[in-house]
């Protein structure tokens, strides 16, 4: 057979066993047997809604991320209602949410993860039932912190989220629109009241090709992860990593809810076996999540990069290895934050965005090392009040500074929000011009919806180092919910122009693990628009 590129037909696009291997390889997406049709019905409406006259095989480097995201979306059907499937709710409110109000009875926190929530019914389910269950036990459900989450690759999934507006159709196994306490009708649409929509954080986040857990998209220390139907258009070994992952993003003792698609790839390994009516619930049963040590070597790559999947693809300029995979440096020894974190005393910035002044990684060990080491028991144990007093103790306002700011990492890890919270505060009243220190307290902003602190913290990071793409970055998406797209685009081409000559395999620091190949197409993505391709293929 002659060596000769394939078309679809009148589509100017390789053929489909030329397109298979990139899109699978790109999205953990299976297309075996039938699905290859789906995938070509995906491929010509994503390219008809794209303003170029170029082929797929001809599309710019930096067009590709972005197009295979749409397609990912235009893939996965966001068929999702309110309630959905009664007898995992009924699992939730008997014995799953009462379990976690026990176990967090002294803490009073509740942190909840919808991972995969299209359009937020799913999340906005679990907040009404989270609110039901704490005003019938305290009359009033106040005293708790409630942290719900719902993440989506589909930017138009989470815009339709965040207006938290429906119709009758999301309501069909349910008649909870009629409950005046949760919803106010408007013509033929049911809009959620504040209290709930509120509850509520909405947020972009590719299961496949982003990071996690991560302080920066606050997805550590998670009480309960729902994870339903979305399995059943990826790869097995995908799904797999994806529910390894979390595991880690659960504290010790946390749940992890899957739908009939994913409950077959559940590993046995660190999990219990809850089985309810119709209803099979994991449970975490190791400690992982409190040692430290395993952080950053546990989670520094996303899930496609650690699952085989060789795109033997012929499109022009297509790597052997995608942009968006990092490329770690080996580690002397597992750290919790990044290198970057481990200064000199005396390396704070004398002028912000001066190179004199500019933070640089200094040394290998990070704060006290002798301090860490008695710490981590501490941790594993849960004696925080020592693990504070050693912090404390140490002399050097850099070393403590910094040594503070891994435990606020560890303590995160555990679920001990508000303590991280007080450790992070105290970090940035000894160092104020600790850049991570004030990334992570912009991301704390944002998860409490706090979105003028969260510009103000990420503005700070600026005034310390105007040249840091993810303060940048991360601002544009807070104008982004802020509704103030002007400032948004000026952040992101701000974002794509201080990276424009970075090696894209390489990790962008203060990401935790992000490389500037992953943040290329983030923010191209996010953008909504086409952007000029800035590097070489």
């Amino acid at each position: 057979m002659a060596n000769v590129r394939l078309v679809m037909e009148g589509s100017g696009m390789p053929a489909m066993e030329d397109l298979l291997p990139w899109v699978e390889a790109e999205t953990g997406m299976d297309f075996s047997g039938n699905r290859s049709g789906r995938l070509r019905d995906a491929i010509q409406k994503v390219m008809s809604r794209i303003a170029t006259t170029a082929g797929l095989d001809r599309l710019p480097a930096m067009e590709r991320g972005p197009f295979l995201e749409r397609l990912t979306a235009e893939l996965t059907v966001g068929e999702t209602f309110f309630f959905r499937n009664e007898f995992h709710f009924r699992a939730l409110r008997e014995h799953v949410i009462p379990d976690i109000l026990r176990e967090n009875a002294d803490k009073r926190e509740i942190r909840i993860w919808s991972a995969g929530c299209a359009t937020g019914e799913e999340p906005y389910s679990l907040a009404i039932l989270l609110d039901q269950i704490l005003t019938t036990i305290s009359n009033r459900n106040l005293g708790w912190a409630t942290s719900i989450l719902g993440t989506d690759l589909n930017p138009e999934f989470l815009q339709k989220a965040r207006e938290g507006c429906y119709r009758m159709w999301s309501f069909r196994q349910s008649d909870i629109q009629a409950d005046r306490r949760y919803f106010l009708q408007e013509s033929d649409s049911f809009r959620l009241l504040p209290h709930v929509r509120d509850r509520v954080r909405f947020a972009y986040l590719n299961l496949v090709k982003d990071v996690y857990p991560s302080p920066l998209t606050g997805t550590m220390g998670m009480d309960l992860i729902v994870f339903r139907n979305v399995a059943i258009y990826l790869k097995p070994e995908v799904t797999a990593a994806i529910i390894e992952r979390f595991h880690r993003a659960l504290r010790p003792g946390g749940w992890l809810l899957l739908g009939e698609a994913e409950v077959s790839f559940a590993p046995t390994l660190g999990f219990e076996v809850q089985r309810f009516d119709q209803a099979t619930i994991f449970r975490k049963t190791s400690d992982r999540a409190a040692e430290p040590s395993k952080y950053i070597s546990a989670s520094s790559l996303p899930v496609l990069a650690l699952v085989s999947l060789a795109a033997q693809s012929i499109l022009p300029s297509v790597p052997p290895i995608p942009k968006w995979v990092p490329r770690p440096k080996p580690l002397a020894r597992p750290l919790l934050v990044q290198p970057s974190l481990a200064r000199k005393a005396g390396e704070i910035p004398l002028a912000p965005g001066s190179d004199a002044g500019r933070q640089k990684a200094a040394v290998a060990e990070l704060g006290d090392a002798t301090a860490w080491q008695r710490i981590e028991p501490l941790l594993r144990q849960r004696h925080l009040t020592e693990a504070d007093r050693i912090i404390d103790r140490i002399s050097d306002l850099q070393e403590r500074a910094c040594t503070r700011l891994r435990y606020v990492q560890a303590l995160l890890a555990c679920a001990e929000i508000s303590r991280a919270h007080r450790m992070l505060d105290l970090c940035l009243k000894e160092q104020p011009l600790l850049l991570e220190a004030q990334l992570l307290k912009a991301s704390f902003a944002e998860e409490a919806g706090d979105l003028k602190a969260a510009e103000q913290s990420y503005r700070r990071a600026l005034y310390i180092d105007r040249s840091c793409p993810m303060a940048h970055f991360h601002l544009a998406l807070v104008q982004q919910q802020q509704g103030n797209r002007a400032g948004a685009a000026r952040s992101l081409r701000t974002t794509l122009k201080l990276i424009e000559h970075k090696d894209p395999h390489a990790l962008v620091e203060y990401g935790e693990g992000v490389c500037y190949g992953r943040l290329k197409e983030m923010a191209a993505v996010i953008s909504g628009c086409r952007l000029e391709e800035t590097i070489d293929d």
